[in-house]
């Protein structure tokens, strides 16, 4: 039954992450060339926060941050708002069920899925979820013919 699956079943092993020393260039850099829309921040292991396109992208208006500028070296933690803090994070052994509770609630697109000790293991997104369904659904459909 979808609703008993774990998330530990269904989560992204597998994600791209910077560390707070890292620079804002390396952040929109990772952003830009693997196409992606979000990005943990990490001290060590430790899920610190989220760093989104819009954020950089909002910086970059703001002339806050200026990717052909010496700006971009700065380190992240240089900048107090550019990580957005994540309130709404998931653990492993947590249902599918609580997953899109989170999802429709909160209105957010991804989901850091983390340890008691709040370091991260993988990322849920809300693209994860609709595959797990869509494969659910293609199952279901096969033992009914």
């Amino acid at each position: 039954m979808p609703v008993l699956t774990k998330i530990s079943e269904i989560m992204s092993r597998s994600f791209f992450s910077v560390q707070l020393d890292d620079t804002v260039k390396k952040a929109d850099d990772l952003l830009k060339d693997e196409k992606i829309k979000y990005l943990p921040v990490l001290d060590s292991k430790k899920f610190l926060g989220m760093i989104t396109d819009r954020k950089i992208l909002e910086y970059t208006c703001k002339q806050i941050y200026e990717p052909d500028s010496n700006d971009g070296y700065n380190k992240i933690g240089d900048y107090s708002n550019i990580m957005e803090k994540v309130s709404h994070v998931i653990y492993r052994e947590d249902s599918i069920f609580k997953a899109v509770e989170l999802f429709s609630k909160y209105k957010v697109d991804v989901l850091p899925v983390v340890d008691w000790d709040y370091n991260l293991e993988g990322i849920l997104t809300t693209h994860d979820i609709l595959l797990y369904f869509r494969k659910a659904l293609e199952e279901e459909r096969f033992i009914k013919l």
